[in-house]
């Protein structure tokens, strides 16, 4: 098959009756499909929504009518086309699967009669038309189940049947050589997630398919390297080609824009033009690494956008426009063919962490630091720093290094200080010696399990350092948090380190409660190292505050440790 090299393009009737117009390089504007056809795309995916005027803030938008003419134009320029089934008027994703309102008030076997006459009839009507998809997908994203509440994991038998329902209507549709049959999920990088939900799944009754379709946003699911296992044990596991449907990245830094300077680190290339470039470039070089050409292609989701002032959201800096309309650097990602793939080609030094050194100490870098190839496989290579600061004098120094067989500088970034902070911390109990029996915790159902998680560092036979690990089968509410007596007014900050997955409409929370009023930071999780996060604030008065993490999500889980509530000492004290 053809390396697919696609774009989600559903956003297209609703710009262009906006009156937005996208520009080449050059400045020459152009049709969207003729630019994007221009520099290698080859395939479109459209969503379509059952009656999205039901649903006010959708415009009308991703009906079947518009469905149909953007169809027709995908085939007009003789690209590929795949078709999105959200079975909702709106949006559809792991922490939103609504029912359409006409199928509100079905019974299960109404509803599983609805998807499929739904999907059956849909496919045969663009079929008469001369535009079958060539892809059809049989739900969004729906790790965590579709159409709640009958289709909500972690009910696997009522999700399947209405899975299997969309699969033989697509199947009543037309064959196997006709059009295939893909399922699509997040956590593209999350092996554990997705082997979960298949064999679940299988065990209940999954009838047969054709494609595995993944998002994968690196700010979200993972490294490059949890892509590529991820991608080469689902191939391994059930034998089926694999996609990424669904990626993305920034191509600036917006206080108003999708994603914030924490998940730009997690992501691990920066918000600007090349940034967004190099991680397309990664993504299709993982995709098209994997053995038998099963890695099948990419979707960048969703390029076509124009920033507006004042708007924010995922035009502000998600797409592949800049403010005028004009193509950014990304789109030559889609010129790729497998045999452009350079896979022992360094993308990136994983560089060590900040350190902090206490004057006239030691400062020891290591020797050996890891270097990802655009294969998403990471080697261990030699490194030599040019010079290590004197710790004699106090300051903040970037230290550069050259890695064996990289053609570009390592850095690593020394503070020397006169000693470390110390301060009382007013939580207690932090280290949940005691259990959680000096913390509130409430959560939305038995379902989200609670728990203890002791991690052992070195030296052994060391005391254990305790973290609270929450985790659901399914949308959950949790909060932990501990109110305690602040005695003098001052500034003070509470920090905790978190670790945990992240994906679409995850709402992690630490936040410091006062007389004053509330403030709070977000928390972007990864579970590839524990993160620091914490929150100011000036307290007035002596007062009781309430201090602790708040998380409304889809199925995910998360860990917290190190909570510490303190003064901030001043110069002088």
């Amino acid at each position: 098959m053809e390396f697919q090299k696609g774009m989600d393009l559903s956003f297209i009737p609703e710009l262009e009756d906006a009156g937005v117009q996208v520009k080449d390089f050059d400045g020459t504007i152009m049709d969207p499909l003729d630019l994007v056809q221009k520099y290698g795309v080859n395939s479109v995916r459209l969503r379509i929504w059952n009656a999205p005027e039901h649903v006010r803030e959708s415009g009308g938008y991703c009906s079947y009518a518009h469905t149909l003419a953007m169809a027709k134009r995908i085939r007009a320029h003789g690209m590929s086309f795949m078709l999105d089934f959200h079975y909702s008027d709106f949006w559809a994703d792991p922490g939103q699967q609504r029912k359409p309102k006409d199928w509100e008030n079905l019974s299960f076997k109404e509803l599983k009669e609805a998807v499929f006459s739904y999907t059956r009839d849909t496919l045969t009507a663009l079929k008469e038309e001369d535009v079958l998809p060539d892809i059809v997908q049989i739900g969004n994203e729906i790790r965590s189940g579709l159409l709640f509440p009958d289709g909500e994991l972690p009910d696997y038998t009522k999700m399947v049947q209405l899975v299997n329902a969309g699969i033989r209507g697509a199947r009543a549709a037309a064959g196997k050589d006709e059009m295939q049959v893909m399922i699509h999920l997040d956590q593209g990088g999350r092996y554990f997630y997705l082997k979960e939900w298949f064999d679940g799944s299988f065990a209940a009754g999954l009838e047969d398919f054709d494609l595995i379709g993944l998002s994968y946003y690196p700010f979200w699911h993972g490294t490059f390297t949890d892509l590529k296992e991820t991608m080469t044990k689902l191939i391994w596991d059930y034998k089926k080609p694999i996609m990424v449907v669904e990626t993305a990245h920034a191509w600036r830094k917006s206080v108003h824009g999708f994603i914030d300077e924490q998940q730009e680190k997690i992501a691990g290339f920066p918000a600007t033009p090349v940034g967004q470039k190099q991680v397309l470039d990664l993504v299709a070089n993982v995709v098209a690494s994997m053995p038998d050409e099963m890695g099948q292609g990419l979707y960048y989701w969703e390029p076509i956008c124009v920033p507006k002032d004042g708007e924010g959201g995922w035009s502000e800096n998600m797409g592949l426009l800049d403010e005028k309309g004009t193509v950014l650097d990304g789109v030559l990602s889609f010129l790729f063919t497998r045999n452009d793939a350079c896979p022992e080609k360094p993308a990136k030094i994983y560089e060590p962490e900040p350190m902090t050194v206490v004057k006239d100490e030691v400062c020891t870098l290591p020797e050996m630091l890891p270097v990802l190839l655009y294969d998403g496989t990471v080697e261990q290579r030699r490194v030599s720093w040019n010079e290590v600061p004197d710790t004699r004098v106090t300051g903040e120094y970037d230290v550069t290094g050259n890695v064996e067989g990289v053609p570009f500088a390592a850095h690593a970034k020394i503070c020397v200080v006169e000693e470390l902070p110390e301060a009382e911390n007013l939580l207690l109990d932090v280290g949940w010696e005691d259990g959680l029996a000096r913390w509130n915790v409430e959560k939305s159902e038995d379902a989200v399990a609670v728990q203890l998680f002791p991690e052992f560092v070195d030296p052994f036979p060391a005391p254990p350092v305790n973290a609270v690990r929450v985790e659901a089968p399914k949308n959950f509410t949790f909060s932990i948090c501990q109110t305690v007596k602040v005695q003098e007014a001052g500034t003070y900050t509470l920090s905790v380190a978190f670790q945990g997955t992240d994906t679409t409409n995850v709402d992690v929370r630490l936040f410091l409660d006062t007389e004053e009023g509330k403030e709070e930071t977000v928390i972007h999780p990864t579970e590839h190292a524990w993160t620091g996060y914490k929150v100011t604030c000036e307290i007035r008065k002596p007062q009781e505050v309430t201090a602790g993490i708040r998380i409304s999500s889809p199925p995910m889980y998360g860990m917290m440790r190190n909570f510490c509530l303190q003064t901030v000492k001043r110069e002088g004290q």
